[in-house]
């Protein structure tokens, strides 16, 4: 802690590995999804956070994070191919090796920042407005590392206005989520009825489906605590 406790900082550095992990694979030819023990996966990183309260501004706060994370598939030897792989991009005998890779849905970068205030407006009545964005890195939602499936750097903003009385019996907010509408993908596989040519040297890829996170919303809510 700095600046008379005002200023809080962590920096934290972690090291975890999975064994006997168990992955989701879907096999778009016959529509069916089959669980794959993955070996293990090993995840490292390094996290800065900080969280700044100064009192000459009275309500007020500003909090953020800088996160740098390695994930990859520590022993994945006999991971199965995706639709349309070919030998060149690694499909041999049906079978890829996957050590080494990313796991799924694992940006190397991550990065937050947020402020919030509040303030009384009246002797019952308190105005709060608060805006947090994140920042993600390219990463692949793909469990299998399937290169088509790249979703792309993005900063991604929420924000909100709110009113309520000072002993918190209610609250009326307004919520902005996603406010830059990006379209961000959380998990992809192959789609059906689509690549061909599977483990020889003329594959042609699988399109991609999976989920996306929700596109800009903007919700009113109401409160009531009794």
């Amino acid at each position: 802690t700095l600046f008379d406790r005002q200023l809080r900082l962590n920096l934290g550095a972690y090291r975890y590995k999975y064994t006997d992990l168990q992955v989701d694979f879907f096999n778009s030819p016959v529509f069916a999804f089959t669980t794959i023990n993955a070996g293990a996966a090993i995840t490292k990183g390094v996290e800065l956070e900080f969280e700044y309260a100064p009192r000459q501004i009275e309500g007020f706060n500003l909090r953020g994070t800088v996160n740098y994370n390695k994930a990859r598939y520590a022993d994945f030897a006999n991971a199965p191919c995706v639709a349309g792989q070919s030998i060149a991009n690694g499909c041999v005998n049906f079978v890829q090796d996957l050590s080494g890779e990313p796991t799924a849905a694992a940006p190397e970068w991550t990065a937050s920042l947020g402020a919030n205030y509040e303030t009384p407006i009246s002797d019952k009545l308190v105005f709060g407005i608060s805006a947090d964005s994140r920042y993600s890195s390219s990463y692949l939602p793909s469990s299998f590392a399937h290169p088509l499936s790249r979703q792309g750097r993005y900063i991604s903003i929420d924000a909100s206005a709110r009113v309520r009385t000072s002993d918190e019996h209610w609250e009326l907010a307004v919520l902005g989520k996603n406010l830059t509408n990006r379209f961000i993908v959380t998990g992809a596989y192959d789609s059906p009825s689509t690549g061909s040519g599977t483990g020889t040297v003329n594959g042609i890829y699988a399109d991609q489906i999976g989920q996306t996170s929700l596109p800009r919303t903007v919700e009113l809510q109401l409160t009531w605590r009794y």
